[in-house]
C-alpha cells in the first residue's frame, strides 16, 4: 500500500485530499512572536488583518528534518511505501529536509519528488500519481509518473497588488509606485524550479485575467485534459467566477475547479493573486 503525502502548499481543494487521502504537513506561518500552522489554525484572513493592523508581513517556515520524519514514520504505521511531493527545492528548504528524513528511514521506504512548483501545481504532480496508482502502477512506476509530471506542470500567476511583493523585498519601491499608478499587473511564472516575471499585462483586472489565460493557453498549448486548478488569493467572487467560466468555455479541460490559497502562499503574493495550472504534457 502506497500512501501519498504533501505540504500544506499544494492548496488542494480539501475535498481532493480527503477523497484521494492525501496526508498533508502543514508548514508554518508566524505572526510576530506567534507561530501558527498553515490550514490548521490560521486563515489567509488573518494574513491580511495582520498586514492591515501591522503594517507588517508574516514569516513562514517549512518543517525539519525531525517534523518530516516524525510524519513519515506515523503514515508507515498503515503503509509500505510513501511518496511525498511538496514545494519546489528551490523554492524551500523542505524538500532538502524531506530528503533528509527519508534517507534516515530508508528510501525504500519513502520516495521524495522534487515538483519544481508550487502551489496547486505541486497539487496536480500529486493527483497525477494517485491516478497512476489506482490503475495499477507499482511504486517504481508511481515515482516515474510523478517526476515525469513535475517536469511538465505549469504553475503561473497574475497578480493584482504588489504591496505584499513590495514589503517582501521582492519588489523596489520604483517598480511598486509605477505599477500602482500605471495599473501593471505582473505575470509571474516557475521556470526551471524558479519564480519569473515573464510579462505584465495592463489595465483593470477583469480585462487582464482574460487575457492571461489566453496568453497561458496559448504559450503551453499542449494540456492534459483531465485538471486545470484556478488558484486564487481571496478573489472577488464575481469575478472568479467569470474566469472560472472563461477558462470552462475554452472546451479543453474536463475539470475547471477553483482553490484557495493558503496562508503560506497568500503571505507572499497576497490578496488578489490568480493562476490557472495543469499538466501540459499532452497525455489525456
Amino acid at each position: 500500500m502506497i500512501k501519498f503525502s504533501s505540504d500544506s502548499t499544494c492548496d488542494l481543494p480539501k475535498h481532493f485530499i480527503e477523497e484521494n487521502s492525501i496526508a498533508v504537513l502543514p508548514l508554518v506561518v508566524n505572526l510576530g512572536e506567534d507561530e501558527f500552522y498553515d490550514g490548521v489554525n490560521i486563515t489567509p484572513d488573518d494574513i491580511f488583518d495582520y498586514v492591515a493592523k501591522t503594517g507588517e508581513l508574516p514569516k513562514t517556515a517549512g518543517r525539519s528534518v525531525e517534523d518530516f520524519k516524525e510524519h513519515f514514520l506515523k503514515l508507515l504505521e498503515n503503509a509500505d511505501a510513501v511518496v511525498h511531493c511538496g514545494i519546489g527545492a528551490d523554492l524551500s528548504v523542505c524538500y532538502q529536509n524531506a530528503c533528509l528524513a527519508a534517507k534516515e528511514i530508508g528510501e525504500d521506504k519513502v520516495k521524495v519528488i522534487d515538483s519544481h512548483a508550487l502551489s496547486t501545481g505541486t497539487g496536480l504532480i500529486v493527483l497525477s500519481g494517485v491516478n497512476a496508482y489506482r490503475q495499477g502502477a507499482s511504486l517504481d512506476e508511481v515515482v516515474k509518473n510523478m517526476t515525469d509530471a513535475a517536469k511538465h506542470v505549469q504553475s503561473s500567476f497574475m497578480v493584482d497588488r504588489l504591496d505584499f511583493l513590495h514589503k517582501g523585498g521582492r519588489c523596489s519601491r520604483f517598480t511598486f509606485s509605477m505599477a500602482s499608478l500605471l495599473r501593471i499587473k505582473p505575470r509571474l511564472e516557475v521556470i526551471d524550479g524558479k519564480l519569473i516575471n515573464t510579462g505584465k499585462e495592463v489595465g483593470p483586472m477583469r480585462v487582464v485575467l482574460k487575457k492571461y489565460v489566453d496568453t497561458i493557453l496559448k504559450k503551453y498549448n499542449t494540456p492534459r485534459r483531465d485538471y486545470c486548478l484556478i488558484a486564487h488569493t481571496k478573489m472577488d467572487k464575481n469575478l472568479l467566477n467569470e474566469i472560472v467560466e472563461y477558462v470552462k468555455s475554452k472546451n479543453i479541460f474536463e475539470h475547471v475547479e477553483e482553490c484557495i490559497a493558503g496562508s503560506v502562499i497568500t503571505s507572499h503574493c497576497g490578496q488578489g493573486t490568480l493562476g490557472i495550472l495543469y499538466i501540459n504534457d499532452g497525455k489525456y
